[in-house]
């Protein structure tokens, strides 16, 4: 069971890793945010009443944030180049430095933050 809390837990880096422009389109960025905001819910109320105190259930606080951090740079590279960002996971194209950029500091803030969580 604490696989799947840790699986669920990572739907933010997951959709990041294989199809970022869903992140980008508000309508899926929208509805994402609703299932993270029940997933914490469901996290705070775990914690507050003592179930799941030791398992894997506190992944499930992760996603809001790392959510949150995703929006956060998003924006600050879109005020700043006037672009989104490029998907470079399954590239190797050296022009997309910045977007690279952008995606390795994604990458560590959300296995910080998830880390930080568990």
């Amino acid at each position: 069971m604490n696989v799947i809390f840790i699986i669920i837990g990572m739907n933010v880096s997951l959709i990041f890793l294989f199809d970022k422009s869903k992140l980008d389109n508000k309508e899926w960025f929208f509805k994402l945010l609703i299932l993270n905001v029940i997933l914490f819910l469901i996290a705070s109320i775990s914690v507050l009443i003592g179930f799941g105190k030791n398992t894997a259930i506190n992944s499930l606080f992760a996603p809001m944030m790392t959510q949150f951090a995703y929006y956060v740079l998003s924006k600050s590279f879109y005020l700043k180049y006037k672009r989104n960002s490029v998907d470079t996971y399954w590239t190797m194209d050296r022009a997309l430095f910045l977007d690279g950029c952008f995606n390795s500091m994604f990458w560590l803030i959300s296995i910080l933050l998830f880390l930080f969580v568990l």
